[in-house]
């Protein structure tokens, strides 16, 4: 009896560490975009944990306030401050 409830416990512990291992490699990941000022829309929907198309679907919806973003060549960029306060902020709630 205590030799299952030693191996289930085991393959929970394995379970954790796999899932806290994912998550770090995650935070490693988007360490260097934090640095930078602006961010491309999957930089953003990276970070909030949507699409890249909900990022303009944002924008359009005016979640996103106007100095939030720019446009920048043939792109727009979010400015990584302003935009994850306006996305924490807005009506309705956290929604994926």
């Amino acid at each position: 009896m205590s030799q299952i409830n030693s191996e289930v416990r085991i393959d929970r512990l394995i379970a954790e560490v796999e899932n806290l291992t994912s998550q770090v490699k995650q935070l490693i990941e988007l360490t260097p975009t934090r640095n930078k000022v602006w961010l491309r829309p999957s930089e953003v929907a990276q970070l909030i944990g949507v699409t890249y198309r909900q990022i303009a679907r944002y924008r359009e919806q005016g979640i996103f306030k106007v100095d939030s973003y720019r446009f920048n060549g043939n792109r727009y960029e979010y400015h990584n401050v302003r935009a994850i306060a306006d996305f924490e902020s807005r009506k309705g709630g956290y929604e994926k």
